[in-house]
């Protein structure tokens, strides 16, 4: 496969043709230089991956054609990894979504919590988020682009998380076992959900409630950090 990875919604058979974006284009002969007959690897960012050439042909409204070679369809990361994460204010929940993309999380997951305070549109300028998680995805290298999930009250969430298998944890500093650990020792094939709190941390009502639905504390390292830190922080541990 080559270096280059371009994003394409829908990939058609090998042999067949399939028109770039205007912004995949661009980065292909624009920012990397390629041209015509050079090699591409083209992902949808849900498991199909092609391996592609760069032709010189273009569609009727100019739009520059790529020609699939083969194509394969890669498994999902296991096990699966959700961060659930307060908000985290102004512009970093950008980074949020860009780092804990290229550590290999599967799933992302908003909650509300007791000191939550975000903006009320936060959450909605999907396809800005949507676009974050593609580029990142495409810098990662990897098929599957993870899924931003609808969050919800943060015990809400974790009742939903339990419901669907998953074992949960909450990263606190008081009382906390090594994260690592309490990933090895669940089962294999066992999806880990980890709650990230907002600046001030969860209130402690929070996490006695999450200790009842069988959360366990684990630690993320010494010292304290910002949401979107913590996030990719526990992001890049579980994938380790």
């Amino acid at each position: 496969m080559s270096s280059l990875w371009l994003h394409i919604p829908v990939i058609p058979e090998a042999g067949d043709s399939i028109a770039l974006s205007r912004d995949e284009a661009r980065h292909a002969f624009g920012a990397r230089r390629l041209g015509a007959g050079d090699a591409v690897t083209l992902f949808d960012g849900q498991g199909t991956i092609a391996a592609a050439r760069l032709t010189d042909g273009r569609t009727r409204s100019g739009d520059v054609l790529v020609e699939v070679a083969s194509r394969a369809t890669a498994a999902p990361l296991a096990p699966e990894v959700t961060v659930a994460f307060a908000v985290p204010k102004g512009d970093r929940l950008s980074a949020l979504l860009d780092g804990c993309t290229q550590a290999g999380v599967s799933r992302l997951l908003p909650v509300a919590c007791a000191r939550s305070v975000v903006d009320a549109d936060k959450l909605d300028r999907g396809e800005r988020w949507q676009r974050i998680l593609a580029e990142a995805t495409k810098v990662a290298k990897r098929p599957w682009m993870p899924e931003l999930v609808a969050g919800g009250d943060i015990l809400d969430v974790a009742r939903g998380e339990r419901a669907r298998g998953a074992a949960i944890a909450v990263a606190h500093t008081a009382d906390a076992g090594d994260l690592r650990a309490w990933s090895a020792a669940c089962a294999p094939a066992q999806p880990r959900t980890v709650f990230i709190g907002p600046e001030g941390g969860f209130e402690d009502s929070e996490i006695a409630a999450l200790h009842a639905l069988g959360a366990a504390s684990v630690s993320l390292g010494p010292c304290v950090m910002r949401v979107e830190i913590a996030a990719i922080a526990a992001a890049v541990l579980l994938r380790a």
